[in-house]
Order: C-alpha cells, then structure tokens, then sequence
C-alpha cells in the first residue's frame, strides 16, 4: 500500500521551509501530487502543494522527494525551538482528456439517477508532472489546518466589499457605516476595561459583579455556540484579529447552523478518528479520575503530538470550553446507547437527535436566560420563532450577519470572570500574566486529572438543592475585566486590548451605530447621558460615553451601545425598584432583538433543525425527569446522573 512521511523539515534562511517526504510502493517515474500543512503552536502555517516524479529507487526502499521553499503566511515565522505539527499526502497524479458527447444514446444511465441528456468521455491521458521541480505553494490554506483568527494575515489587504460577498450579509444594508478616531477608540477601550483586581483583598460574598440568574456555564455554551456557528480557523482566540488592515476581511468557513459541525466534523467517513471503531460513537479522550464528583471524567481526545482530536480546534482554546466539549462528546455516546446502539441507529440518526436537544436547548434554555421575558416572547412566541420578525431574506439564510458576529454576539466578551473555580480543590486565573507560567485556563494542551470541572461550581445540576452554590458569570456590561486587557503574546499583540479589537473590528466592517440600528428597529435610542460605561454595580463610577470622546455622542460604536443598553435596561426596569447589586442584568432591546432574531432565522432557514424538520419534537422523556429540559439535564444524561 503506498503511503509516506516526512522524516526532515529544513528552516531556510529567508523563513521559507523545505520538506523532505519519503515515500513507498510507487515505481520510479510515476507523476506523484505531495501536498499538506505545516503548524506550530507558535501560529506558523504552511500549505505546500508539488507534482513530481518519482525519483529512481530500489526495490523495496523509499523514494525521497523534496518540496522546497514553501512560504510561511505571513507574518507569523516557524522556530526551531517548538516542534511542528504536518499533515502530508503523496497520491498519483494524471491529467486526463474527456471530450464531449451530446448523444444521450452513448452516454452510460446510472440505476436510479435521471435520464442523461450528455456527457464526457475519456479521450487520452497523461502524466501530471509540472515542468519546474519547485513546489508551488498553494494558492489558498485549506481551512482545516487554519488556525483560528490568523487568517486575516493572509487577506488583510483584500478590500471590504470582497470580503462580504458570498460570505457575509448585513441585516441593515441601508444605514451607513459609523466612523470613528482611533484615538477615540483606544479612549473607550481603556474606559471599558477594569482596573486589576487587589488580590490580596478578601473577596466580597456575594461579589457585586456577579450576574444573579446566569451561572457561568452559560457564558462558555455562549462560546461554544458561537464557534458551531463560525469557523474563522487560523488562531487560538477570534479576538487575534484587529488591525485595521487585518480586519478588511474575515471568511465564515462553515455554514452558519447549530448544527454541531464543531463536535462532528466531517463525520466518521473523512474523519474516522474522531469516532470508535463502530462509527457510531465518538472517540473519548483519557481519564481524568481527579474529581470524584464526576470519576468517568474524560478529557478531548489527543493525539500523540497533544493536539486535540476535534470537529473545531477552538474548542480547545481554554479549559472550560475543552471540558465542555467533552461533556457533549459523552452526551452523545449516551445518546447512542439509549437508542441502542450500533445495531439499532446510525451515525447519521444520533447525530440528528443529539443536534436536537441541542436546539432545544439553545431555544428553551440559554435564550431565556440571556434575554428580557418581553423580547424572547417577541421573537419566540410559544418558543417557536415568529416568521413577522425574521429579517434574514431568504437566500441570506447561508451567510453571517455582521451586525451580529462583530457587535451583538460578543456580549459574553463581558460575562468573563477573571478566575474560576474549577472543583472543591482548584481556582485558576484565566491567564497567568505571568511570562512561562501557564497555570491558568489557556488550553491547545492536555490537562492533568486534577483540573477535571465539578459541573456544579458551574450550573445548578440538582435543581436548589445541592451543597454547592454554583458561581455566576459577570454581569452584562461595559465593563470587561483586566486580564482581558492585556491578552498573552501567543493569543493576540498589536493591540493586546480585547475591547479594542472588538471595537476596532467594528470601525473597519462600518457597522453602523447603535443609535441607527435601534431607529432601524423603530425604537427610541438612549440619551447619550444615560449611555454610560462602567461596572453595572451600586456605587461604582460610570461615565456618559459622549464623555469619554464627543465622536460619540449620537454615534456609539454598535458593541459598546450593546452592552451599555444591558446595564442601564436591566437597571430601569428592575421591579422591584430601585436597581441593587442584586438586579440581573440581561440584553437590553437592541442587543436582544439582534441576538434572537439571528438565532430564529437561522434555526428557521435550517433545513436539519428541529424547527424546520420537526417542529413537535421533545426531548427523550427520560432526559427530563423534572419535566424540563436544558444544560444542566444535559450534563445530568452526559455524567449519568439522576439528581
């Protein structure tokens, strides 16, 4: 069986590499197509793509080819320091002529397919060697290999308007683009970025940021929705991207559903080991037996370089989203068993039952508590979506709207906690901040059995009646915190502010302000002195944004305007009155009409989603022995648990 690999890799001296790929069974002189990727941790990718003929060998023995000076995307550089990652075909290559045949009679029927009306058949056939022996890189990185976020390295002198077409829409393409100072807003991006924390204060129970009413799970199934939804694949963190040349494009690799692309991958045909030998179910990672809480802890399934073995690598950006990930790979192994396995359902039948609950989920459970109570009814009267308010056109229904994706869906950015409790014995900091320390939450690594989540420091698992209390999120605001203002070096520089990246991201896709969407939506907006930016606390100080820079006044950058909207909504309608530390603080109306009328178009549009497929779908009853249900049923069934 033919096969190859690559025993060198050489560092040229002007950052190009050679590759060096030895390979067996083909005879000298067979024309050979060698392609593949190259990625190191240190966001280096290189996709190489070569035809040639294979070099004289003797029997038996390897044949070695070289593909040389392939060309790094810039303007990351491969160091010889880090071990790197290559994936790496050798297949024949041959070019073969087909000439055309409009003679229905000539042209073969195949069983059950329709009648054909032409064809082409094979004329002659060749070799397929290019004439220079250099490789010549390929013209675009398949997105598999991407990392996510460095993309735009790639494409970052593309102009706007190419980028959009094909790949995104905007829900209000006749209202015109904000603009903005970058000076100004570097001035808001530091106001919306919180002063580091005095960690040797003594921490104030309840915390006064604490958003009461949403556990902190909620903000990392926000993040896995997001990354089912988008595949932006070429860094660790989306936030990497925000120079203003960096952000004239960005590609929604997948199609946007909720449809666990991210989970699933492409399936256990082109991705077979991603599943057991079955096909049926997914592949689980090794024990993590530290947390006797949940002792079948399984974490990501790796492989022996430590990358993990996923649908959507970005699942493995932190260590509450990678846990999480594992949780739904466990969901639907039971899933598969409660059907009856192998012999009872297909691949094809779980993944639909487990894409499903999942919607469910998304509709019943994390929508409602995101949003207000008016607006979800709004959208999703009898929690199904409302076709009067769906403002996706029909054919628009496969791209992404930018209003969205930039602006409304990063209000999680904002429900970051600066450090989480893991289980009874371990709390980490997100990030270290510490250079080489990376005893913090980072991931793209396998985790020791000790940093296995107790899900009840995360999400009520036992309906008010456990011995933990679960931590919340943070509340919905303007007001982000600090280690989020200087991301590691190896997630995202130039700026390393995540407020500014995501208002800079803003500025260069020209999304429009947030007083002209809320117009867009017949609303009245907020005065510019009630737009303020600060904590969403009692007593902390908050500052008009027309403050801040009088570019803003009448004109708030439509992500800022989102979360600002949240705070001061949730406080002027708190019943009862006045607003306390205690006041939760969900999507305002802008934010929350943006959020779920893109969930319901897309739900709606999708042709495998229960709404469209089976709108009278319920989750197995087995799954809901409270009559409900939502994450924390789903976490019960994944750690076979009856509360």
């Amino acid at each position: 069986m033919t096969n190859s690999q690559v025993p060198s890799i050489v560092l040229n001296q002007d950052g190009t590499i050679s590759i060096q790929v030895d390979v067996y069974d083909f005879d000298t002189g067979t024309p050979v197509e060698i392609s593949g990727e190259a990625t190191q941790d240190s966001g280096a990718i290189a996709s190489f793509y070569s035809v040639q003929a294979v070099p004289a060998h003797a029997d038996g023995q390897s044949a070695s080819m070289w593909v040389k000076s392939v060309p790094v995307v810039e303007p990351n550089q491969f160091d010889p320091h880090f071990p790197v990652t290559i994936t790496v075909r050798a297949a024949l290559a041959w070019v073969v002529q087909l000439n055309g045949n409009a003679n229905p009679a000539a042209i073969p029927r195949l069983p059950g397919e329709p009648i054909p009306v032409g064809g082409w058949t094979s004329n002659d056939f060749g070799a397929a060697v290019e004439p220079p022996p250099a490789a010549a890189p390929a013209p675009a990185v398949p997105p598999a290999q991407l990392r996510h976020g460095k993309w735009w390295d790639r494409v970052k002198r593309d102009p706007l308007t190419s980028v959009m077409t094909g790949r995104f829409t905007r829900l209000f393409p006749e209202l015109p683009g904000a603009r903005f100072d970058q000076a100004d807003l570097e001035k808001l991006a530091v106001a919306m970025t919180a002063p580091p924390e005095d960690e040797s204060a003594e921490k104030a129970v309840p915390d006064p940021e604490e958003n009461p009413g949403i556990p902190a799970a909620y903000t990392y199934l926000g993040q896995f929705a997001d990354h089912d939804l988008t595949f932006d694949p070429i860094s660790q963190l989306r936030e990497r991207l925000t120079t203003k040349s960096q952000l004239q494009a960005l590609v929604d690799f997948r199609t946007p559903r909720f449809d666990l692309d991210n989970l699933y991958g492409h399936g256990p045909d082109d991705q077979p080991y991603m599943y057991e030998e079955d096909g049926v179910h997914l592949l689980p990672g090794a024990p993590m037996p530290g947390n006797p809480f949940d002792p079948r802890a399984v974490q990501l399934p790796r492989g022996p370089n430590g990358r993990a073995l996923i649908g959507d690598p970005r699942n493995d950006e932190n260590r509450i989203v990678a846990q999480l990930h594992a949780v739904f790979l466990r969901f639907h192994n039971k899933v598969v068993d409660y059907l009856g396995g192998k012999d009872q359902i297909s691949f094809a039948e779980a993944r639909q039952q487990v894409r499903w609950h999942y919607q469910w989920i998304l509709v019943h459970d994390f929508l409602p508590t995101i949003l207000p109570e008016q607006i979800y009814e709004s959208v999703f009267p009898d929690s199904c979506p409302s076709p009067a308010v769906l403002r996706l056109r029909e054919n628009d229904l496969e791209l992404m709207p930018v209003e969205f994706s930039v602006a409304a869906y990063r209000f999680g950015h904002s429900m970051v906690r600066p450090r989480y409790q893991l289980n009874q014995a371990i709390e980490l900091p997100i990030f270290s901040g510490i250079p080489g320390d990376r005893n913090d939450l980072g991931g793209f690594r396998p985790m020791a059995p000790n940093l296995a989540i107790d899900w009840r420091y995360f999400i009520d698992l036992d309906h008010g009646v456990g011995p933990v209390t679960p931590q919340l999120s943070y509340k919905i605001d303007t007001s982000l915190v600090n280690p989020l203002g200087k991301l590691p070096p190896e997630i995202a520089k130039d700026p390393s502010s995540l407020a500014l990246r995501n208002l800079m991201r803003g500025s260069t896709f020209q999304l429009p302000s947030g007083q002209r969407v809320a117009e867009a939506f017949d609303m009245t907006p907020l005065a510019d002195e009630d737009l303020v930016i600060g904590k969403a606390t009692v007593g902390s100080p908050k500052t008009p944004i027309k403050e801040i820079a009088r570019s803003f006044a009448g004109n708030a950058p439509l992500w800022a305007y989102v979360l600002s909207e949240a705070q001061v909504t949730s406080w002027k309608n708190a019943h009862p009155g006045p607003a306390t530390n205690h006041t939760p603080v969900r999507l305002g109306p802008v934010g929350g009409r943006l959020v779920a009328e893109v969930f319901a178009s897309l739900l709606r549009g999708d042709p495998t989603s229960y709404l469209y497929a089976h709108p009278a779908f319920q989750p197995a009853a087995d799954f809901m022995p409270n009559g409900t249900f939502g994450l924390a049923e789903l976490i019960n069934v994944a750690l076979c648990r009856t509360p």
